[in-house]
């Protein structure tokens, strides 16, 4: 019997697309919106071998999955084209992330105007231009809590030689907490640690922003604010 593409797992997946983007999903999801809100299973079985493993895989190895029609492989194969091609794109493309107004107009959107706290990581390359950017937490109204070892495993699996962490405070005051300064501590050492370069820290709220390298300064210009997908 054919998946009813209205039905209330589908719905859920989208509604919370549409709500707070795609990038806080895992893989799996990810992989279901694709296949339609198929079986988790399904999913799960595609992706037992890394996502390397499936974007290698030809229509034949997909079609030999239980429960996989050639449409589902072919949209499979579709969605991965895509995202190769997005990720060949021009360099010159993407942002350079240069000054902390730079970094903050990428999140602010997204995160500047919250009632709860929401943690970032915006993984870069060696030319400082923008990957991608990864929630790594959501907590309440006045904390969010985050290891190191959280925050810098997108740079780990998407061998990213440069991150700066993004977090908001509800309360509109972007000076950082004491708890704020011993996390920077705890994340600096890390990435030296590990060899991947820490370039900011701010935090974001409806007064303004303070970046860990420039200090404070006013929200950006409106004008400055791309709106990204699983971002803003």
């Amino acid at each position: 019997m054919a998946h009813p593409l209205h039905c209330s797992g589908c719905m859920r997946q989208a509604e919370r697309i549409l709500s707070e983007g795609a990038a806080g999903l895992p893989d799996a999801e990810l992989l279901r919106v694709v296949l339609g809100g198929r079986d988790e299973l399904l999913a799960c079985r595609l992706l037992s071998r890394g996502l390397p493993s499936l974007r290698r895989a030809g229509p034949g190895e997909l079609l030999l999955e239980s429960g996989m029609s050639a449409t589902l492989a072919a949209r499979v194969m579709a969605a991965l084209e895509l995202g190769r091609r997005v990720a060949l794109a021009p360099a010159a493309e993407r942002r350079r992330l240069l000054r902390a107004r730079d970094v903050a107009a990428v999140l602010w959107a997204r995160l500047a105007h919250l009632p709860h706290e929401e943690f970032w990581t915006v993984l870069m390359n060696s030319r400082l231009q923008e990957i991608r950017c990864v929630q790594i937490a959501r907590g309440g109204l006045t904390q969010c809590s985050v290891s190191p070892r959280e925050a810098f495993a997108p740079a780990i699996v998407h061998r990213a030689p440069a991150v700066a962490f993004v977090h908001n405070h509800p309360s509109g005051d972007s000076a950082p907490s004491g708890e704020d300064q011993r996390l920077q501590l705890l994340l600096d050492e890390a990435g030296h640690a590990l060899g991947v370069r820490v370039v900011d820290h701010l935090v974001l709220a409806e007064g303004g922003l303070h970046s860990a390298v420039e200090g404070a300064s006013p929200p950006p210009d409106p004008v400055s604010l791309v709106p990204r997908e699983g971002v803003g």
